[in-house]
């Protein structure tokens, strides 16, 4: 509540919170001590890439995410989502899980695994020894 009303019409408003759910298509860059990171992130529906910044204990492309934040533009990097909330969900997606599998969560799975294993990659394998 404000005191005066100056103090009223100086404050800025609160930013609506947002809601994305998408894919970590690549960590820009991460701070193994603070969490602090920019993520590049792959929502469904947007035509670009969005920018992703905030604190993460653990994040990898490919990871399926659903956050709440705020919009900010920065001076020099421009629109950016300030992220207050990451919750993992489960690739939805065959693209998704790809990037998932590729990312070296899983020892021994990768890129080419995935693809050998894949619906597409089975149906590659069965015409080519026909």
């Amino acid at each position: 509540m404000a005191s005066s009303p100056e103090e009223a019409t100086t404050r800025a408003p609160h930013p609506q919170p947002e809601y994305l759910q998408g894919v970590v298509e690549r960590v820009t860059f991460h701070s193994e001590e603070s969490g602090y990171t920019v993520a590049r992130f792959n929502v469904p529906g947007e035509r670009e890439l969005v920018t992703i910044i905030g604190r993460f204990p653990e994040i990898h492309a490919g990871q399926t995410l659903r956050l709440t934040g705020f919009w900010r533009e920065h001076p020099k990097y421009g629109r950016q989502l300030q992220c207050l909330h990451a919750q993992e969900t489960k690739p939805a997606t065959l693209t998704g899980l790809e990037k998932y599998l590729g990312s070296g969560l899983i020892k021994g799975i990768g890129p080419v695994t995935f693809r050998c294993c894949s619906p597409q990659g089975l149906q590659a394998s069965q015409q080519e020894a026909s």
